[in-house]
């Protein structure tokens, strides 16, 4: 009987979360859905063979000579644009407005764009959420919640960064409690 009540609620879920993406979704107009073939087939392309991409680049050196005839200091330098403008020329843009794109396809000429960034990003999320685990598992009551104790919390930060080796052995059961030990709330 529990896992009819679970089905059909999970069921109820699936629903209600369809029905409100069709509703956020029914805004558009038809042509704002128009698509367009050509887009569609081939919607990037290396960005140094793009016009608007060429132009942006143009526009960009342009603008920091006018700035330095005129003696105003901006935020990046001829070699700073040099940086920039190498590596979106290597990129992929879009054949419309020149902007450079991520793509996550898979492919692995493509890995770092988004795989490398996305598993460093994963890793240190994981690292500061296991520090703060460390941390509470080490406190000897809510006093050392409230006021910090900076050698347990920086011993406790280095040791983080261990965190997948450490992490493994505790999925063993470690890491759970016992299901006898799991309140449940009347019904």
């Amino acid at each position: 009987m529990h896992g009819q009540k679970l089905t059909s609620t999970l069921k109820a879920s699936v629903f209600a979360a369809l029905m409100l993406g069709l509703s956020l979704a029914g805004g558009a107009t038809a042509q704002e859905t128009a698509i367009n073939p050509k887009q569609v087939n081939e919607p990037l392309a290396p960005c140094a063979q793009v016009q608007a991409y060429k132009d942006a680049k143009a526009a960009a050196y342009t603008k920091l000579d006018e700035a330095t005839k005129k003696g105003i200091s901006l935020t990046f330098d001829k070699d700073g644009l040099d940086t920039k403008f190498a590596r979106y020329d290597k990129a992929s843009c879009d054949k419309e407005t020149g902007l450079p794109h991520l793509v996550v396809d898979g492919r692995l000429d493509h890995l770092g764009d988004f795989v490398i960034p996305g598993l460093l990003f994963l890793y240190i999320a994981g690292a500061l959420g296991w520090a703060g685990r460390s941390y509470l598992m080490e406190s000897s009551g809510p006093e050392d919640e409230i006021l910090i104790d900076l050698p347990r919390a920086i011993k406790c930060l280095l040791l983080s960064f261990l965190w997948p080796v450490t992490a493994l052995p505790q999925l063993t059961g470690k890491m759970f409690e016992a299901d006898d030990r799991i309140t449940i709330s009347p019904r």
